[in-house]
């Protein structure tokens, strides 16, 4: 399976996948186009995982080392969506995402350095382990810059509960290594010259783990996450429409892209 893509790398080594964000930039946004090469990519080695001979037995996703594993969504992709089928679209791509690497049914693991911000943190947050470097810094920034944070609030409250995820959502600010392990948004720190290492251990002590047994119990409890991400699918998109609509996050977007 090792190949190319636009924005994205994969390369098998030794039956783990490593899946690394190459965008231009070293924050690695997350463009429409990185949304759907990693979409298929999870897609690609779900099918592997259900072949009568899997060649890939885990995954790690990450922005590599010196490079922010994703500073959350391409502003320059955002900026142009005026539409609210356009804005429906994009929402939908974003949901089918992180619904694609949850039904990765082997040992998904997210080594990341310097930020996960937004979409970037949200993705680390359907992998199985999350594993970040002494300098990383996690931040769900949205309703600060007027948009709307229904599916990182799901997300939150789906794997650290309400007062949490309210606490977060909420606060706005960055979270840095220790806190976010602290409160296990990452589940290990590292030294940043260790992170490729460590998430080549982990990957493979999951990866040595009975497979039926381990595939049937992330099947079971993925499962009520994809349902938990469904069932706020319209009402994320109601909430995005609007937010747009209304270009609630104009100045944000505009500072971003240094049009003020």
């Amino acid at each position: 399976m090792n190949q190319n893509y636009d924005n994205l790398t994969v390369e098998v080594r030794d039956r783990v996948a490593w899946v690394t964000f190459k965008r231009e930039k070293d924050t690695n946004p997350f463009s429409r186009g990185m949304t759907l090469d990693l979409t298929d990519v999870c897609r690609r080695i779900t099918e592997d995982a259900q072949s009568a001979e899997p060649q890939i037995g885990a995954v790690v996703l990450t922005g590599g080392v010196g490079r922010a594993f994703s500073v959350g969504g391409d502003f320059n992709d955002v900026s142009k969506l005026d539409t609210e089928p356009e804005v429906r679209s994009y929402l939908g791509e974003i949901i089918d995402l992180y619904i694609s690497v949850l039904k990765v049914h082997v040992p998904v693991v997210s080594a990341i350095d310097r930020f996960a911000i937004g979409q970037g943190l949200q993705v680390a947050l359907m992998t199985d382990y999350r594993i970040g470097t002494s300098t990383s810094r996690l931040q769900m920034p949205e309703l600060k810059n007027g948009v709307a944070c229904p599916l990182g609030a799901v997300i939150l409250e789906f794997l650290l509960g309400r007062a949490k995820m309210l606490e977060l959502i909420l606060d706005c600010e960055f979270i840095d290594a220790n806190a976010s392990r602290a409160m296990s948004l990452l589940n290990e720190v590292t030294p940043v010259d260790e992170l490729v290492a460590a998430a080549d251990r982990a990957a493979r002590r999951f990866m040595a783990y009975p497979r039926a047994s381990y595939i049937a119990t992330k099947r079971i409890h993925n499962g009520r996450f994809v349902d938990a991400l469904e069932s706020v699918r319209e009402p994320s998109s109601q909430a995005h429409v609007a937010a747009f609509l209304r270009k609630t996050g104009k100045q944000h977007f505009d500072k971003i892209l240094g049009r003020t």
